[in-house]
């Protein structure tokens, strides 16, 4: 096979990068190790599923495995002083198909940590370089504001697409505890209808968007994947790309290809484009050792798996004196204002607060409930009954905290392999007393909420890494000698060699990073195209 441009991945970067391209009238064939499901197949799944966790709607297949819940030890082979829960798919569409929804742009303080608070990095590009770009990404997720809150990252005069997602009724009730200590509360801007847009309807509240908006009101990638398809673009799913090939002048020539039933094939193309999330990037970089490429592709500078980025995470729950009624609406509409950004941040790590429509513990919320309640020999209405007064009580405040790059912080191939034959990725890290730092001031303010609330049984856990952000691992740089990709995205070492997604941030702040990976997308494609056209 052959095709002018050559994406691998079909995610948030794959789908939006296919589709400008194919707008323009390019050849591009996207090869996707994972299957095509359609989103009935995932729902039914995820209902018949025991386990309700991110992954639960989406079947791990032998020939692209990916992380499952609760078997993240079986995939990743552990070796830092944090366990690592990185949870991503392999499927038609990405990732996207279980994110949270978040459409914020990253702040510009955000692109110049170590000129404005003498921590961390600067990204090699700034926050106003990106404006047109996220705008052009909104314009085709479609995203619910509202434009009294731009969480940090200047609008203009862009209005959003749509009215913002309302505030939930726990909500509120969080909000007026917040009017007592002095504090506020915002509107998170979504990538989730609050009016049909694009033939797609309007959300009703399943509150199952992490792992799967059943109605898909939710944005994922597989709407652009589809569209890249309509403008002329190929997909092949169920292509794991293996190996990627090296020409004698340092480009690369081709990428091998396995089928499920073991069958390998060669593609070749003009240009490349690895579009495989933060992890399988890395990998596939690492597994393609040759001659000129002795550390693997694209890893002169021995970066590539290097400063992998993630953020952590620590909650804190209990019981409300009145039903605050979690479950209704999106999982997260609403959170504090406060500690996301700020000269603090030169001491410790910026965190994001969000009160959770998700109870106690998202969607296995009442079924462990219920367990404990049967184990203790309720069963019939009282035990429906006891379900019900205890859950509408139940409030959960979680907090999330950027973490610094870490040379250290990596993914490296392991010694053994998985169940397609590429070596697992063996993933060392170790959280940093900056981010702990910021999670122990998002903590006092998440008691003190708690406690005006008049809550009681408060409890919360030890911080923890997140399962959602995953980042770095081919970060962007001016410098060949410390970093793989430059500003457009192209590999240092390979100049027909695109590397997008997050593997490319710098870092990975509060704002969530999925804006941001469609944004960069889309300027890489105008920059292909132009370098196809000379």
């Amino acid at each position: 096979m052959r095709a002018s441009v050559v994406v691998i991945g079909s995610g948030m970067a794959g789908a939006h990068l296919a589709y400008t391209l194919a707008l323009k009238g390019v050849d591009v064939l996207v090869l996707e190790a994972g299957p095509r499901r359609d989103r009935a197949s995932n729902v039914r799944t995820f209902y018949d599923n025991p386990v309700k966790g991110p992954q639960s709607p989406y079947p791990s297949v032998a020939s692209a495995p990916h992380p499952e819940d609760g078997k993240y030890d079986d995939f990743y082979v552990q070796g830092g002083a944090d366990k690592f829960i990185g949870a991503y798919l392999r499927l038609y569409g990405g990732t996207s198909w279980h994110w949270t929804g978040f459409a914020d742009r990253l702040r510009p303080a955000d692109f110049r940590m170590k000129s404005d608070y003498g921590v961390a990095e600067d990204w090699p590009i700034d926050y106003q370089s990106l404006v047109g770009f996220y705008e052009e990404a909104e314009k085709r997720w479609g995203v619910a504001g509202d434009p009294a809150f731009d969480w940090g990252a200047p609008r203009g005069e862009t209005p959003y697409q749509m009215p913002p997602i309302p505030h939930s009724y726990m909500d509120h009730q969080v909000i007026k505890a917040l009017d007592k200590l002095g504090l506020h509360a915002g509107r998170f801007s979504h990538a989730r209808n609050s009016e049909v847009f694009d033939s797609r309807p309007a959300c009703c509240g399943n509150n199952t968007c992490v792992p799967i908006c059943p109605i898909g009101a939710k944005y994922d990638a597989s709407v652009h994947a589809e569209k890249a398809e309509a403008a002329g673009a190929r997909f092949i799913t169920d292509s794991l790309v293996t190996f990627i090939e090296l020409a004698a002048d340092g480009n690369v020539s081709r990428v091998k290809v396995r089928r499920p039933d073991g069958e390998t094939f060669w593609v070749e193309g003009d240009v490349f484009a690895l579009c495989c999330h933060a992890i399988e990037n890395p990998r596939l970089l690492l597994n393609s050792k040759q001659d000129g490429a002795q550390n693997g592709v694209a890893n002169s500078s021995g970066a590539v798996g290097r400063y992998l980025l993630t953020q952590a995470n620590q909650d804190v729950w209990a019981m409300m004196p009145e039903p605050v009624y979690p479950y209704r609406g999106p999982q997260q509409t609403g959170g504090l204002l406060e500690l996301r950004d700020g000269e603090f941040r030169s001491e410790y790590a910026a965190a994001g607060t969000s009160f959770m429509n998700s109870g106690w513990s998202g969607n296995s919320d009442a079924t462990g409930l219920a367990r404990k309640l049967i184990a203790k020999g309720m069963t019939g209405a009282e035990l429906a009954r006891q379900v019900n007064h205890q859950v509408a009580r139940h409030l959960r405040l979680n907090s999330s905290a950027e973490v610094l790059p870490d040379w250290n912080n990596r993914i490296e191939l392991a010694d053994v392999a998985d169940s397609s034959g590429v070596p697992k990725p063996k993933v060392t890290f170790r959280m940093d007393d900056y981010t702990r730092n910021g999670l122990a001031k998002a903590m006092e303010v998440n008691r003190q909420i708690f406690s005006a609330m008049a809550a009681s049984d408060v409890e919360s856990n030890d911080p923890y890494l997140s399962n959602a952000i995953i980042g770095g691992t081919a970060r962007m740089g001016t410098d060949p000698k410390t970093s793989v990709v430059d500003t457009d995205l192209v590999a240092h070492d390979h100049r027909n060699l695109y590397i997008l997604g997050s593997s490319a941030h710098v870092t990975a702040p509060v704002n969530a990073p999925s804006l941001t990976i469609a944004a960069l997308a889309i300027r890489a494609a105008g920059r292909m195209i132009n370098n196809l056209g000379k």
